[in-house]
């Protein structure tokens, strides 16, 4: 065999061998659960990638996602156990096989060096593929691509979710020996982005409810609790129970979204120094400006209107409470509540706008009402790291829709200018770079939030 024919070999063994490997990754949305473990999620709350199901695996004492026939044989020899709920999802995410969207190539050049020259080297070469992926009827969270020619295969996470019926123009690095292998496909399937639309709209739902009541508390809260009647009471109980009840709904649900999105926008590459599990403490300077502020104080009303919650010398109390913030917006407040018998610090809502007030209730055991205090309990360390990582990632996002735009408005003009491979080789370089910006952002945002709402 000639050296050309060793080569040509070399090379589809090569392709076969990695596209091999991508297989199990073509549906793929989130890390695995190697990098989720790694990035802080415990090993009992890891997400599969869809079309895998989660079983526990009883000789290693770790939970892992396998294919559903795998996961199969290893409950048959009695080496793992079977998570129904997974494996519903998992059944369910091979029927959702129909496209959630469509990706089009519309160039392809060699790719620059710095100085501008062709980076090429015998046989294979560097090329940029742009391409634009296109959202049907449903938003696509976390799209993923997979690239591939005959010499390389490699997924590509973009940064931005695609909003259902729209576009973006976008790019990647693949080498290649033949230009016209180079191919691009949506990978994803549609299980990841339904479970993120129904948290989100589930914590929608979960708001307006909560605005709903503390609406109808706030005038009953307002009263003189010294000539409040024995209804009215009731009702401050009844409408407390049922606030402190959506609250936890609402954090439970807030906690599983940026988990989702934590996983989902871990880099490809972790490293353990730079993405160490870290605690969020509420420790530093208190936010300047903020405040809680009593409304009312009830004895709660467990049945008849005769009936109050009282053990020995002990009474369980309804405060109704503002929290208010100063210039600055207020990230995941927290409002510790104290009395001369119990302490406990509630989280409100996700957060309070600048120079405003939210309304909201806690219980809290006391023998004399007048122990009773409130203060915000967060730290300017938590949310003001929340609130720069989102102004930095909206202003990246900016920036790249702006290099998506000037890339998507050059390759499709029909006269192209000569140094049309360069503008393509650097505005995709500059797209690429702020891609990557944008996911470590994101990863970051969301696992500080994660940390937050998992408690």
């Amino acid at each position: 065999m000639n050296k050309s024919a060793l080569l040509m070999f070399a090379v589809a063994s090569l392709t076969v061998l990695l596209v091999s490997q991508l297989s199990s990754e073509v549906f793929a949305d989130v890390s695995s659960p190697k990098k989720q473990t790694k990035i802080g999620i415990d090993h009992t709350d890891i997400i599969c990638k869809a079309n895998l199901v989660k079983v526990y695996r009883i000789n290693a004492d770790s939970t892992d996602c396998f294919t559903p026939s795998t996961a199969q044989k290893l409950m048959d020899k009695g080496i793992a156990k079977e998570i129904p709920k997974d494996k519903m999802e998992a059944k369910k995410s091979f029927k959702q096989n129909s496209p959630i969207g469509t990706v089009t190539s519309l160039s392809t050049v060699k790719q620059f060096g710095a100085e501008g020259k062709l980076s090429t080297n015998l046989r294979v070469v560097e090329y940029v593929h742009v391409f634009e992926v296109c959202a049907n009827d449903k938003t696509i969270r976390a799209p993923e691509i997979l690239v591939k020619s005959d010499s390389e295969a490699k997924t590509v996470k973009l940064a931005q979710k695609i909003v259902a019926n729209t576009c973006y123009t976008n790019s990647a690095k693949i080498k290649a020996t033949d230009v016209n292998s180079i191919s691009a496909s949506l990978t994803n399937k549609g299980a990841i982005s339904d479970k993120l639309t129904e948290l989100e709209a589930k914590i929608i739902d979960i708001q307006k409810k909560l605005v709903i009541l503390k609406k109808n508390l706030s005038d009953t809260a307002k009263q003189d609790t010294t000539v409040i009647s024995e209804d009215a009471k009731k009702k401050i109980s009844d409408t407390t129970n049922e606030i402190s009840k959506l609250r936890a709904e609402l954090n439970l649900a807030k906690g599983e979204l940026n988990k989702y999105l934590f996983a989902l926008y871990a880099p490809p590459q972790l490293k353990a120094s730079d993405f160490t599990k870290q605690k969020l403490t509420f420790t530093g300077v208190p936010i300047k400006d903020t405040s809680a502020n009593i409304m009312s104080i009830s004895k709660q009303v467990t049945g008849t209107k005769d009936q109050s919650s009282t053990f020995g010398d002990l009474s369980l109390y309804n405060v109704v409470f503002e929290a208010c913030t100063g210039k600055d917006v207020l990230r995941a407040p927290e409002v510790k509540v104290t009395s001369d018998s119990e302490e406990k610090t509630i989280q409100i809502s996700e957060r309070i706008i600048a120079n405003s007030c939210q309304m909201s209730a806690a219980k809290i055991n006391a023998k004399d009402t007048k122990s009773i205090t409130l203060e915000i309990a967060n730290r300017a360390d938590i949310s003001v790291k929340i609130t720069d990582l989102e102004k930095k990632i909206d202003s990246l996002i900016v920036e790249q829709s702006k290099y998506q735009m000037e890339l998507n408005k050059l390759v499709v003009q029909s006269d192209k200018p000569a140094d049309y491979e360069q503008k393509v080789s650097e505005l995709s370089s500059k797209i690429i770079q702020l891609r990557n910006e944008i996911r470590d952002a994101k990863f970051q945002l969301h696992g500080s939030m994660y940390e937050i709402y998992k408690k």
